[in-house]
């Protein structure tokens, strides 16, 4: 008698590594950097980099709160229960949906768009805002130019905030740290910080122009 069997459990979300950078996002849609401290299948404690001049976080259940970290698969985001256990530590639990955005996704277009980039200190308020443009666009990072501009002061590690303009009327703003400089000044910025909606709106840029780059070699036109 053969032994029947029900419908696959899902598989379990991919966990962050121990002392992996994470980024927690608040019921208020505040969001912090943090490392991973500890980590079970069934709890997360990120100890939280508090660099920036913010008031005390409120102890307590912070629910719903959200959690993102680049895995092998791509980017995990998870939605759970959390609470914030002391001023500087978060415990969270997995309970709500996994959204995991595939490093297929995260595509390099070369694309032309006004951006603007402010560098961030340690208080963690934006400075000066100044004017460049990108030179290419991803889901994860972007390379801005801008010579006389005021970019030429931005050095690997720095820490930046960005307002992105992939089309009329249209604003995509975040945080990000430089990465690279190119040999010809350009700076390459990692994005470190970005919403649901601003990095679902990035994505769909990219795949917007790279649908676009796709059809003109097919016609013939690069």
């Amino acid at each position: 008698m053969s032994a029947t069997t029900g419908p696959a459990a899902p598989a379990a979300p991919p966990l962050p590594e121990l002392r992996q950078d994470v980024v927690i996002t608040l019921p208020d849609r505040t969001q912090y950097r943090g490392r991973v401290s500890r980590v079970t299948a069934e709890e997360i404690v990120v100890v939280l980099m508090l660099v920036d001049a913010r008031d005390p976080l409120p102890l307590g259940d912070a629910s719903p709160m959200v959690i993102e970290y680049p895995a092998p698969r791509g980017l995990v985001r998870l939605e759970g229960r959390g609470t914030v256990a002391t001023q500087d530590l978060v415990r969270f639990h997995h309970e709500g949906a996994v959204d995991i955005v595939q490093r297929r996704d995260f595509v390099r277009v070369r694309v032309v768009r006004p951006l603007a980039l402010a560098p961030i200190p340690e208080d963690g308020m934006p400075t000066e805002w100044v004017d460049a443009l990108t030179v290419n666009v991803s889901g994860n990072g972007l390379l801005a130019s801008g010579e006389g501009t005021g970019i030429d002061s931005l050095v690997v590690g720095d820490e930046v905030a960005f307002r992105l303009t992939p089309n009329a009327g249209e604003q995509i703003a975040g945080r990000g740290r430089g990465a690279r400089i190119g040999e010809d000044g350009q700076r390459g910025i990692a994005i470190e910080e970005l919403d649901r909606y601003a990095r679902r709106q990035l994505v769909r840029f990219v795949f917007e122009q790279d649908r676009i780059a796709r059809q003109r070699t097919r016609d013939g036109e690069l």
